[in-house]
Protein backbone atom coordinates (compact mmCIF):
# COMPACT_ATOMS: atom_id res chain seq x y z
CA UNK A 1 0.00 0.00 0.00
CA UNK A 2 1.20 3.49 -0.80
CA UNK A 3 2.32 5.63 2.10
CA UNK A 4 0.11 8.55 3.00
CA UNK A 5 1.80 11.84 2.04
CA UNK A 6 3.47 13.46 -0.97
CA UNK A 7 4.06 10.10 -2.65
CA UNK A 8 0.42 9.20 -2.17
CA UNK A 9 -0.66 12.44 -3.82
CA UNK A 10 1.52 11.79 -6.88
CA UNK A 11 0.31 8.19 -7.04
CA UNK A 12 -3.27 9.41 -6.63
CA UNK A 13 -2.91 11.77 -9.55
CA UNK A 14 -1.57 8.94 -11.71
CA UNK A 15 -4.43 6.60 -10.70
CA UNK A 16 -7.11 9.30 -11.14
CA UNK A 17 -5.74 10.16 -14.58
CA UNK A 18 -5.84 6.45 -15.53
CA UNK A 19 -9.46 6.23 -14.44
CA UNK A 20 -10.90 9.51 -15.65
CA UNK A 21 -8.52 10.55 -18.41
CA UNK A 22 -6.25 13.54 -18.60
CA UNK A 23 -8.92 15.96 -19.88
CA UNK A 24 -11.37 15.31 -17.04
CA UNK A 25 -8.55 15.35 -14.49
CA UNK A 26 -7.17 18.63 -15.77
CA UNK A 27 -10.62 20.24 -15.84
CA UNK A 28 -11.52 19.19 -12.31
CA UNK A 29 -8.18 19.80 -10.64
CA UNK A 30 -5.71 21.86 -12.66
CA UNK A 31 -7.96 24.30 -14.54
CA UNK A 32 -10.73 24.43 -11.92
CA UNK A 33 -11.00 27.62 -9.93
CA UNK A 34 -9.56 27.50 -6.45
CA UNK A 35 -12.20 26.54 -3.94
CA UNK A 36 -13.49 23.97 -1.54
CA UNK A 37 -14.44 21.40 -4.19
CA UNK A 38 -10.97 21.52 -5.74
CA UNK A 39 -9.43 21.12 -2.27
CA UNK A 40 -11.68 18.12 -1.63
CA UNK A 41 -10.59 16.54 -4.91
CA UNK A 42 -6.94 17.00 -3.89
CA UNK A 43 -7.75 15.10 -0.70
CA UNK A 44 -9.39 12.36 -2.80
CA UNK A 45 -6.21 12.13 -4.90
CA UNK A 46 -4.17 11.69 -1.74
CA UNK A 47 -6.35 9.30 0.25
CA UNK A 48 -8.80 7.58 -2.10
CA UNK A 49 -6.66 7.19 -5.20
CA UNK A 50 -3.15 7.53 -3.75
CA UNK A 51 -3.62 5.19 -0.81
CA UNK A 52 -6.69 2.96 -1.19
CA UNK A 53 -6.85 2.53 -4.99
CA UNK A 54 -3.05 2.25 -5.15
CA UNK A 55 -3.01 -0.81 -2.90
CA UNK A 56 -1.89 -3.86 -4.84
CA UNK A 57 -4.31 -6.19 -3.06
CA UNK A 58 -7.03 -5.58 -5.69
CA UNK A 59 -6.36 -4.62 -9.31
CA UNK A 60 -7.72 -1.27 -10.47
CA UNK A 61 -10.45 -2.83 -12.63
CA UNK A 62 -11.85 -4.76 -9.64
CA UNK A 63 -11.73 -1.63 -7.47
CA UNK A 64 -13.66 0.14 -10.21
CA UNK A 65 -16.35 -2.54 -10.16
CA UNK A 66 -16.58 -2.25 -6.36
CA UNK A 67 -17.01 1.51 -6.70
CA UNK A 68 -19.73 1.08 -9.33
CA UNK A 69 -21.53 -1.32 -6.97
CA UNK A 70 -21.28 1.03 -3.99
CA UNK A 71 -22.40 4.11 -5.91
CA UNK A 72 -25.29 2.13 -7.40
CA UNK A 73 -26.58 1.13 -3.98
CA UNK A 74 -26.01 4.62 -2.57
CA UNK A 75 -27.80 6.25 -5.50
CA UNK A 76 -24.98 8.69 -6.26
CA UNK A 77 -25.73 9.12 -9.95
CA UNK A 78 -23.29 11.94 -10.79
CA UNK A 79 -20.32 10.10 -9.29
CA UNK A 80 -21.59 6.81 -10.73
CA UNK A 81 -21.43 8.20 -14.25
CA UNK A 82 -17.82 9.29 -13.72
CA UNK A 83 -16.84 5.95 -12.22
CA UNK A 84 -18.58 3.92 -14.93
CA UNK A 85 -16.51 5.88 -17.43
CA UNK A 86 -13.44 5.22 -15.30
CA UNK A 87 -14.19 1.50 -15.14
CA UNK A 88 -14.49 1.36 -18.92
CA UNK A 89 -11.18 3.23 -19.18
CA UNK A 90 -9.38 0.53 -17.19
CA UNK A 91 -10.74 -2.44 -19.13
CA UNK A 92 -14.13 -3.21 -17.60
CA UNK A 93 -16.69 -4.09 -20.27
CA UNK A 94 -20.18 -2.65 -20.63
CA UNK A 95 -21.55 -6.13 -19.95
CA UNK A 96 -19.60 -6.34 -16.67
CA UNK A 97 -20.89 -2.94 -15.54
CA UNK A 98 -24.46 -3.96 -16.36
CA UNK A 99 -24.01 -7.24 -14.46
CA UNK A 100 -22.74 -5.45 -11.35
CA UNK A 101 -25.68 -3.05 -11.47
CA UNK A 102 -28.07 -5.98 -11.91
CA UNK A 103 -26.61 -7.76 -8.89
CA UNK A 104 -26.96 -4.60 -6.80
CA UNK A 105 -30.73 -4.74 -7.34
CA UNK A 106 -30.65 -7.64 -4.87
CA UNK A 107 -28.89 -5.56 -2.20
CA UNK A 108 -29.81 -1.93 -2.83
CA UNK A 109 -33.23 -2.43 -4.37
CA UNK A 110 -34.66 -2.24 -7.84
CA UNK A 111 -35.19 1.54 -7.85
CA UNK A 112 -31.49 2.14 -7.20
CA UNK A 113 -30.48 -0.43 -9.80
CA UNK A 114 -32.91 0.92 -12.40
CA UNK A 115 -31.57 4.45 -11.90
CA UNK A 116 -27.99 3.16 -12.11
CA UNK A 117 -28.75 1.19 -15.27
CA UNK A 118 -30.11 4.37 -16.87
CA UNK A 119 -26.88 6.15 -15.92
CA UNK A 120 -24.84 3.26 -17.34
CA UNK A 121 -26.77 3.24 -20.60
CA UNK A 122 -26.25 7.00 -20.96
CA UNK A 123 -22.51 6.60 -20.38
CA UNK A 124 -22.33 3.72 -22.87
CA UNK A 125 -24.28 5.69 -25.50
CA UNK A 126 -22.13 8.81 -25.07
CA UNK A 127 -18.91 6.80 -25.37
CA UNK A 128 -20.15 4.85 -28.36
CA UNK A 129 -21.27 8.09 -30.02
CA UNK A 130 -17.85 9.71 -29.62
CA UNK A 131 -16.13 6.50 -30.80
CA UNK A 132 -17.87 6.68 -34.19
Amino acid sequence: MSAHGAGATETGERVARALFGDERYEASRIRASEGYRRELLRLADDVVFGTVYASEVLPLRERSLCTVAALTVLGREQQLAAHIGGALNVGVTEEEVAEVVRQMAMYGGFPAALNAMAVAENVFAARNETAT
